[in-house]
């Protein structure tokens, strides 16, 4: 347990030592304040207010099929407040932001461990699919002067997991747990909700390119779309904290486009103003959520917290 809360920093730290082994702190810094980081913040904001609208309506698209339309489906409204939330405790440690929210799941609609369980393991595949195809579609469509091997990769990845959404309801994972979601979500509103996620990837790609262009960042939209899934999926993994590790090194895979202290400079300030932007959008609703899974499923009837 302790091992898993500590991993993060430690690979966080070795990562940041190496990048700052060859670009000096004072360069990053110097780039910092070169570049033009007060429009950031507004972009920031509505861009994960964005973000909230489209990743909250899959998620509840997800849960409205696993639970087969029963009452106990929180509204659109309720579902969209524990993603604020929980994305917020994301921000503190990778694990406690997924627990909270499969927590909150299965307090809040009694679906049990074991199926909320599966249901944050279909939605981490959906965005990991989704976000994959959306850089297979940006490349194939744009072209953009990007590495050979991205393009079979992200294929490879789609190709696995979109298929499995197909495949799955035609099969008997229905008694196991962990793969009830793929069966009883079928493939209609599998296929809606991964839409939903590649509008979610399109409107952040967007928020994030404008962004650079205002800080200074003379990087092409179609580049800034197709990289931005690599670095989103390195930003998710429990290898960052607060948003920072790994995630930088992602980013430099941007240098051909501009120098690396540049684009290190940026996605500091990106990644601070980004965290800020997504603490004050999940705050409001932190408080019930918490109360929601302290308390449980709630009676028929009774107010909640979370409720629109």
């Amino acid at each position: 347990m302790i091992l898993s809360y500590v991993l993060p920093y430690v690979i966080a730290a070795v990562v940041i030592a190496l990048i700052l082994q060859k670009y000096p702190l004072a360069s990053i810094r110097r780039e910092m304040a070169q570049g033009n980081s007060l429009p950031l913040f507004p972009i920031a904001f509505v861009t994960y207010i964005v973000s909230l609208v489209f990743v909250a309506a899959a998620d509840r698209r997800v849960l409205h099929g696993l639970l087969q339309g029963s009452p106990d489906t929180p509204s659109y409204f309720a579902v969209a407040k524990g993603k604020a939330a929980s994305v917020l405790l994301h921000i503190v440690h990778y694990s406690l932001g997924q627990g909270a929210y499969a927590t909150w799941m299965s307090r809040r609609t009694a679906l049990g461990v074991g199926r909320a369980g599966g249901l944050i393991f279909y939605i981490i595949a959906a965005e990991l699919s989704s976000i994959s195809l959306f850089a297979a579609i940006v490349i194939l469509v744009f072209r953009p002067d990007v590495p050979r091997a991205i393009l079979p990769t992200v294929l490879v990845i789609t190709t696995v997991l979109t298929g499995f959404l197909l495949v799955a309801p035609s099969t008997r994972l229905e008694r196991y747990a962990l793969f009830e979601t793929w069966a009883r979500v079928g493939r209609r509103t599998g296929i809606v909700q991964l839409l939903i996620r590649l509008c979610q990837h399109a409107s952040t790609a967007s928020g994030t390119w404008l962004a650079a262009s205002a800080f200074g960042l003379e990087i092409p939209f179609s580049v800034m779309l197709s990289y931005l899934p690599v670095i989103l999926v390195v930003a998710s993994l429990p290898v960052n904290v607060a948003g920072f590790g790994a995630v930088q090194g992602a980013w430099l895979l941007l240098e051909p486009w501009a120098s690396g202290e540049r684009i290190l400079a940026f996605s500091v300030v990106w990644q601070t103003l980004s965290a800020v932007a997504i603490v004050i959008r999940g705050l409001p609703f932190l408080r019930g959520v918490l109360a929601d899974i302290r308390r449980g499923k709630r009676e028929p009837g009774q107010d909640s917290l979370t409720e629109a």
